[in-house]
């Protein structure tokens, strides 16, 4: 009879037990949520952002990031900075270029960060900046500046053959 009495006091408490989480939840948190989603909800009472339709003012105006801002690079060489590339070769032209209006020049040849090369002529776009100029031993770019409190908008960068000419000028 005392067992039995004992089993019927103790058994709502063992189902109790049996449904209770294995560590208690620390204040302010409800059980269920991983640590990371505890921290990322606001406090109760506190503030949160909603915006309504409203833009991100966190996110910049000048120039959107992500693919709805347009800085997905195009494949080949127009999807490379110019600090991407090395000048590995000049080749001087007798006429005909890479073009049918090209005159006698030099073609030059830019190695991505692969090692792949292409051939390039003077007006060749790349993802920064225009190639402006080629010559026997160098080659110079016109690069866009994209620092919004930069008085300048453009920049000169030449590329040599022999890197150590680079240090020197």
């Amino acid at each position: 009879m005392k067992r039995t009495l004992l089993l019927l006091t103790l058994l709502p408490a063992a189902a109790a037990w049996a449904q209770a989480p294995a560590t208690p939840a620390p204040a302010g948190e409800t059980p269920g949520k991983s640590i990371l989603e505890a921290d990322l909800e606001p406090p109760p009472g506190g503030y949160t952002y909603n915006p309504q339709g409203r833009r991100d003012p966190f996110v910049s105006l000048i120039r959107p990031v992500g693919p709805k801002g347009g800085n997905v690079r195009p494949q080949g060489l127009p999807g490379f900075l110019i600090q991407e590339v090395a000048l590995k070769g000049v080749v001087k032209t007798q006429g005909g270029g890479l073009g049918p209006a090209a005159q006698a020049g030099y073609i030059a040849i830019l190695q991505d960060t692969q090692g792949k090369s292409y051939f390039v002529n003077v007006g060749q776009r790349m993802f920064d900046g225009v190639i402006v100029a080629i010559d026997a031993s160098s080659v110079s770019f016109r690069q866009e500046v994209t620092d919004p409190l930069s008085p300048v908008r453009t920049r000169d960068v030449r590329k040599t053959l022999y890197p150590s000419e680079e240090a020197r000028q």
